[in-house]
C-alpha cells in the first residue's frame, strides 16, 4: 500500500513539473506574440524607395497633428558624428527601401522634438504622432546602433515593420561626377599675393577641434604672419559659408564630413590631428611664394 502511494506521489510530482513547464512555455509564447504585435508599419508612402525628405517646423507639426507614423534623422551639418551616422542611416534606407525624414538639430527648438532630443545626431521614431523611442548620442546603450546597419536595424525593428526587398530592384540614384569644378561664389575681400599664402579655414561655432586650430594659427602670427593670410568661415550657422565649403572641397576633390577643414596651397586637412600643425607650418615656410590657391588658380 505504501509503495502504491509513493508511486502515485511521484506521478503527481511529475505531472506537476510537466504542467509547470507547459505554463512557462505558454507564457513565453504569449510574450513573444505580444512583442511581435507591438511593431507597427509606417504609412505606405514611406516604403518603396529611399529618399531623405528635409523637414521644417511646420511640416513636422502637420505630421504630428495628422497622427502619422514615420522616422526622423536629427543631424548637425558638418558634424563628423552626424556624417558617420548618416552613412549608416542612408545604407539602411537603401537596403530596405524606406523613405525617412531628416532635420537639423538647430531647427528642433520649437518642436515636440526639443522635449526629448538634447544631443545630436539622433534618430526618432513616431507612431501615430507620438514619439515611441529615440537614439541618445550620449548613451553607451545606444552606441552600437550608431555604428552599423545591422545594429541600427535591430533597434529600429523593435518598433517598426521592416519589409524585405529585392536589392536588385533598388533604384538609388547615383551622384553625378564633377568634371570641371567651378567656384561660383565671389569673394571680394580676398586677394592673391605672390608673397603670402592664403589659408582657408572652415569651422563650426562650438567645435572644440576648431578652437585648437584657431589657437595654433594665433600662435604663428607673430613669427610667421608675414607669410600667410588666414581666411576663416563659420559653416554651422552660415549657409553661404557652407556653400563655399562645398565648392572648395569639390575642387580639392575632398569628401568633407565635418569641420575643421583647412586648405593651404594644394594641400587640405579634414578634421584635426596634432601632426597637421607641423605640416601646415612647413607649407607656410616652404610654399608661401607664388603658391597654388584654390580660389584663384585654374
Amino acid at each position: 500500500m505504501i509503495s502504491i502511494l509513493n508511486s502515485l506521489q511521484k506521478l503527481k510530482n511529475k505531472l506537476f513539473i510537466l504542467l509547470f513547464i507547459i505554463i512557462i512555455i505558454i507564457i513565453f509564447l504569449i510574450m513573444l506574440f505580444n512583442r511581435n504585435s507591438n511593431t507597427f508599419s509606417f504609412e505606405k508612402k514611406y516604403y518603396g524607395s529611399n529618399k531623405f525628405i528635409e523637414l521644417n517646423e511646420e511640416i513636422l507639426n502637420n505630421l504630428v497633428d495628422n497622427k502619422e507614423s514615420f522616422g526622423i534623422f536629427i543631424y548637425q551639418p558638418l558634424c563628423i558624428n552626424s556624417y558617420n551616422f548618416n552613412k549608416v542611416v542612408t545604407e539602411f534606407a537603401y537596403q530596405y527601401q524606406m523613405n525617412l525624414y531628416k532635420m537639423p538639430f538647430s531647427k528642433i527648438e520649437n518642436t515636440i522634438l526639443n522635449r526629448k532630443i538634447k544631443y545630436y545626431p539622433s534618430f526618432v521614431i513616431f507612431k501615430k504622432g507620438i514619439i515611441v523611442d529615440y537614439l541618445d548620442a550620449e548613451s553607451d546603450q545606444d552606441l552600437a546602433a550608431y555604428n552599423s546597419v545591422a545594429e541600427f536595424k535591430k533597434w529600429f525593428g523593435k518598433y517598426v515593420n521592416i519589409r524585405q526587398v529585392n536589392k536588385d530592384s533598388n533604384n538609388q540614384e547615383k551622384p553625378e561626377t564633377d568634371k570641371d569644378i567651378q567656384i561660383n561664389t565671389v569673394l571680394n575681400n580676398i586677394k592673391y599675393d605672390k608673397e603670402k599664402i592664403n589659408i582657408y579655414f572652415f569651422w563650426g561655432d562650438g567645435c572644440p577641434h576648431c578652437d585648437k586650430l584657431f589657437k595654433f594659427f594665433n600662435s604663428l602670427e607673430m613669427e610667421f604672419g608675414k607669410y600667410f593670410t588666414l581666411h576663416s568661415f563659420e559653416v554651422w550657422k552660415n549657409k553661404e559659408n557652407k556653400n563655399l565649403l562645398d565648392q572648395f572641397s569639390k575642387k580639392m576633390k575632398d569628401e568633407v564630413g565635418g569641420v575643421p577643414y583647412v586648405i593651404i596651397g594644394n594641400e587640405s586637412f579634414v578634421g584635426y590631428r596634432e601632426e597637421y600643425e607641423t605640416k601646415i607650418l612647413e607649407i607656410i615656410k616652404d610654399e608661401y611664394q607664388d603658391s597654388y590657391d584654390v580660389y584663384f588658380s585654374k
